[in-house]
């Protein structure tokens, strides 16, 4: 019984899980057309901090520690976090150079790394993701590990749209990154219910913890460094930038208003991270009752 239906689980909840992420990339995307949508993605860029935090310290981090653990002695997870925090730093603060950008070519450059960035780890984490769904052979962790998806699915899609759209990513572009990203998990899927499989015993988990480990120290970069920092800094600073882009004919700055909701920003950072507590704390109670 199990054996008939356990291809049907796996049908269900891809198309269940591109629902989902088609759902969350909507929101955003829908509020973009709207006058007043800048407050809207302010607050939208604040809570998708929080998801970050969250992804990176609670679920990303510890996933990369216990793996690694099983494979090296050595406090490999930590030490791929630092580096993959540097390596954005080095990219965005020095080769991008994002916060200093002299000619139009390069701001546009910097403008669009990060949705990018969040596109190519969002993306390898989903296949993966999809790969051991797919790769599954009992019907009950098969569903445990689809609910576990589905939690992250649709607020990944819904950072990842709000970052695309801050970055000033034309319609069809955003388009495109969604349907590229939402189509990454069931594809993976797939791929396992053929038998596409290369990660095995100590070698998957060498892969897959060390992907996780660097992911959380990439997400946890841009939450602080990108987004919490441009989202709570002084209006001094956030009215030099706009000089600055003037003069320089940028141009791709706002004008600085007051902002009269630092307070629900934070509030919203918080509940970003306590959703993604919540997720791991389901997510695990699932993993323990599944072995």
């Amino acid at each position: 019984m199990e054996e008939h239906s356990l291809p049907v689980i796996k049908f269900i909840a891809a198309a269940s899980i591109l629902a989902v992420a088609l759902i969350g990339g909507a929101i955003p995307m829908a509020a973009a057309r709207y006058q007043g949508s800048q407050r809207f993605f302010s607050l939208g860029n604040a809570f998708a901090g929080g998801l970050f935090l969250g992804v990176g310290f609670i679920h990303l981090l510890p996933e990369g520690i216990e793996q690694l653990a099983n494979v090296v002695e050595y406090p490999l997870a930590p030490l791929l976090a630092a580096s993959g925090f540097g390596t954005l730093l080095l990219i965005d603060r020095i080769i991008f150079d994002g916060r200093h950008i002299h000619s139009d070519s390069d701001a546009v450059q910097g403008r669009s790394i990060y949705p990018l960035v969040l596109l190519l780890l969002l993306s390898v984490h989903s296949i993966i993701a999809g790969l051991s769904l797919g790769l599954e052979s009992h019907a009950a962790t098969a569903i445990i590990l689809a609910l576990g998806i589905l939690l992250h699915k649709g607020s990944e899609a819904f950072a990842l749209m709000v970052s695309a759209i801050s970055a000033g990513f034309a319609e069809n572009r955003r388009n495109a990154l969604l349907g590229f990203f939402v189509a990454m998990t069931p594809a993976g899927i797939l791929a396992g219910m053929l038998g596409a499989s290369i990660l095995h015993g100590d070698g998957a988990a060498l892969v897959e913890g060390s992907f996780n480990a660097l992911a959380a120290g990439t997400f946890i970069y841009i939450a602080i460094l990108d987004i919490i920092d441009e989202e709570f800094s002084k209006r001094e600073a956030r009215t030099a930038k706009f000089v600055m882009s003037a003069l320089t004919g940028n141009d791709d700055v706002p004008m600085p208003t007051q902002d009269n909701d630092r307070i629900f920003k934070f509030l919203l950072v918080v509940a970003g991270i306590v959703v993604m507590a919540l997720i791991g704390d389901v997510a695990h109670s699932h993993d323990v009752h599944a072995h």
